[in-house]
């Protein structure tokens, strides 16, 4: 049994194959009208989950890496995760 949650990043997924080729998104970016979806989703995940990720010795990177980001960083990628949430609605 696994004790890592598996959560990835854009630039995780283009590191591990070629599934960014061809795509538009910017796999580093996680705001911007040319973000990554995953990465976007990849650090709001982390931000909406951190105290019970930060329990998880395995995640304990992860959600260290989230001290890195100001907090405008941070609003900004909730913005941008909400305004993915509401697009995905519209379908």
């Amino acid at each position: 049994m696994a004790s890592k949650p598996y959560i990835a990043s854009g630039k995780y997924i283009d590191r591990m194959g070629n599934y960014c080729k061809k795509c538009k998104y910017d796999p580093a970016k996680s705001v911007g009208e040319d973000a990554c979806p995953f990465t976007t989703m990849y650090w709001d995940f982390l931000m909406r989950h951190e105290k019970l990720l930060s329990s998880n010795p395995r995640m304990g990177m992860q959600v260290r890496n989230l001290k890195r980001l100001s907090d405008d960083a941070k609003k900004d990628i909730k913005s941008q995760a909400n305004a993915f949430r509401l697009s995905l609605k519209m379908i």
